[in-house]
């Protein structure tokens, strides 16, 4: 019969070595853990400090693009104004610059993506800006097939902001499309985006581009130039609204050669 004893519990004695040992054993467990815990403190304030200084550059670079925006709105608006001689509107929306009542018109068929007509650019103004109001500029667009669909595309892109904002603002626009093209057929790259670059609504312009606006007047333009026996760029026609008479030049003029022309016509 076996006997079972009843009497209290007595806990069991542990030699000195063995309570050491386990206290050790904890001691060494918890200093493992408060190692993980410190090395995982570590990374997680590594990865704040990577995304803090993320933060920082994206932050400074928004901040040097809205100033580059400004400078660039700022610099287009002082553009409007050295196309003072534009008229804001202009008899059947043609684009013009200088006296609407002038004796001559020298009728431009040009191509944006024309190195040469962006080249001839900046003298053709010239020749109107001193003219004492006798010369006027028409601008007919003469997309050549070889630079499309860039050319035939900023064509229209310059009727939209004529169409939305003026005469007067579409001649600083045309400027910039000749001052940042590539040319040849590269263009400046996406519209409504060159167009905000500008200050001017990139919506309007991508919602002009889509659809079938001004399209019948680029063609027309080219389909006059064409019955004219221009086939290349840039070409102009002189117009004389005093005798009637009309002049053909063909190819890149200088400044120079172009007055020498027009003096010629004027006292002709």
């Amino acid at each position: 019969m076996v006997k079972i004893y009843s009497g209290p519990f007595v806990m069991p004695k542990l030699s000195q070595v063995a309570v050491f040992a386990a206290l050790g054993v904890l001691s060494l467990s918890h200093a493992h853990q408060f190692s993980e815990i410190k090395a995982l403190k570590q990374r997680q304030s590594q990865v704040t400090q990577t995304l803090t200084s993320n933060e920082v550059v994206s932050i400074v670079d928004q901040r040097l693009d809205l100033a580059e925006q400004r400078l660039a709105k700022h610099a287009f608006q002082t553009l409007i104004g050295e196309y003072e001689l534009a008229s804001p509107r202009t008899p059947d929306d043609r684009l013009v610059y200088g006296n609407l009542n002038a004796r001559l018109t020298m009728q431009e068929f040009s191509d944006i993506e024309c190195p040469f007509c962006r080249k001839m650019h900046g003298g053709l103004k010239s020749v109107v800006d001193n003219s004492s109001g006798v010369v006027n500029w028409e601008f007919k667009h003469f997309p050549l097939s070889g630079h499309n669909p860039a050319a035939a595309m900023q064509a229209k892109a310059v009727e939209c902001v004529r169409e939305s904002y003026g005469n007067q603002v579409a001649w600083a626009a045309l400027d910039q499309f000749f001052e940042k093209t590539r040319s040849n057929g590269q263009g400046v790259g996406d519209l409504p985006t060159f167009a905000r670059s500008m200050g001017l609504s990139g919506k309007a312009i991508e919602l002009c581009l889509d659809s079938d606006a001004h399209e019948d007047r680029i063609s027309g333009d080219y389909r006059e130039g064409s019955k004219l026996g221009i086939t290349g760029t840039p070409a102009l026609r002189i117009l004389d609204h005093k005798t009637g008479r009309d002049y053909l030049i063909k190819g890149y003029k200088t400044p120079e050669q172009l007055t020498q022309a027009l003096q010629q016509i004027l006292g002709s």
